[in-house]
């Protein structure tokens, strides 16, 4: 079975690609009022970037079990729901897949929380990526649901936080916790190594 980062010839990480991991700390956030909690698995580079890559834009579901299952480990205490932050509409379309939704869904498999679809994405949004955030679109969301009474968020990568202060903005919170895969923006890294271990 091949690499689910890099596709050489190792299963479920080559030796090379699980070098390049690194785990990334918490992240707290103060943005359009909102106090944001921010948990991620790793930092954003290597071979976590290129796991979030081939989930976003080549629906690898083996790299969406492989991210979920370590975010599991990180879901705060007291958590009553999993929030996916959606993928506006036409990229969901373009791309056959909205990649919050499906690591929300292995992480409640894992978990037992429930997901709670309680966000609504723009039909489309001005891309973001690799821009600052001077140059980024404000990103709103329509409430759909009832929010529960301790949501998480569930993003793939946070940034700035802008995206995932808007989904608390939406939810009516002061406050929020996003748990997310990757973490772009700066960090210390966390003590400890990471070591792969088998994808179902």
């Amino acid at each position: 079975m091949l690499c689910v980062a890099c596709a050489a010839n190792s299963y479920p990480l080559c030796h090379e690609c699980e070098q390049s991991l690194s785990l990334a700390s918490d992240r707290t956030l103060q943005l359009r009022g909102v106090q944001l909690s921010v948990i991620p698995v790793f930092a954003h580079r290597g071979a976590a970037a290129r796991l979030v890559h081939n989930l976003k834009y080549r629906r690898s579901m083996a790299a969406a079990r492989l991210l979920g299952s370590l975010m599991a480990e990180r879901v705060p205490p007291g958590t009553d729901s999993l929030v996916p932050v959606p993928r506006v509409l036409a990229r969901r379309i373009a791309y056959g897949i909205d990649q919050t939704g499906v690591l929300a869904e292995v992480v409640s498999s894992i978990t037992g929380i429930p997901v709670r679809q309680a966000l609504r994405a723009k039909p489309w949004a001005r891309r973001s990526a690799g821009k600052n955030r001077s140059e980024r679109p404000r990103t709103e969301f329509a409430l759909i649901l009832t929010p529960s009474h301790s949501p998480v968020l569930v993003d793939d990568v946070c940034t700035t936080g802008g995206t995932i202060a808007g989904a608390a903005i939406a939810l009516g919170r002061s406050t929020a916790s996003a748990l997310v895969a990757t973490s772009a923006g700066s960090m210390e890294q966390r003590t400890g190594g990471f070591q792969a271990r088998g994808v179902a």
